[in-house]
């Protein structure tokens, strides 16, 4: 992994979707803001493509700190800094122990994957800001932050495999691309 030029993808990412994002998102008037996460889009692409767990861990980490860092108050009245960034690193974790299993370069398998990270990581998250809130939570507040976790994690599936074409032509510049087969050791 390439760790400065993770850094400043995730700064790229973090900008765009607090700066222009508002044009991804749409705004429901039950459910709030509904759009697509773009930190889960690259964590969900380092978990297909790096090497190692802790590469992906790490760079789960780092990014869900950031979404942590720039998200508004949950559903209590303060932000928690944390949950994001764990419940990235347990879903990249899983998603990387898993990825064996699919064929990568699948625009189905893509979008599928990313479903299931963002369902797992904000649906943790939403459930941490619903424990650590200050106030009561009701059910109902619960239920409907749920339903807007899924209808992110639709918006992120759906773009997904542009987000996967992206990132995969510009992958040598933060990922360390494993040898292939026609790879020879020099003497």
């Amino acid at each position: 992994m390439r760790w400065i030029p993770l850094l400043i993808l995730t700064y790229a990412v973090v900008l765009l979707e607090t700066c222009v994002g508002w044009v991804l998102f749409i705004d429901s008037s039950s459910l709030g803001a509904i759009g697509p996460d773009l930190a889960a889009m690259v964590v969900v692409f380092v978990a297909f493509y790096a090497r190692s767990a802790t590469d992906v861990m790490l760079a789960a980490w780092i990014l869900g700190l950031a979404v942590d860092l720039t998200s508004g108050s949950g559903i209590g009245a303060m932000t928690v800094v944390g949950p994001m960034s764990i419940a990235y690193c347990l879903a990249a974790g899983l998603l990387w122990r898993a990825r064996e299993a699919f064929f990568r370069e699948r625009a189905v398998t893509q979008a599928m994957l990313a479903f299931v990270f963002v369902a797992l990581a904000h649906g943790t998250w939403a459930t941490a800001q619903a424990i650590l809130a200050p106030g009561h939570v009701t059910l109902g507040d619960y239920g409907r932050t749920l339903l807007q976790v899924l209808a992110v994690a639709c918006c992120t599936a759906v773009l997904m495999p542009l987000a996967h074409y992206a990132l995969r032509r510009c992958q040598r510049f933060f990922l360390v691309v494993a040898a292939g087969p026609g790879w020879r050791m020099r003497r």
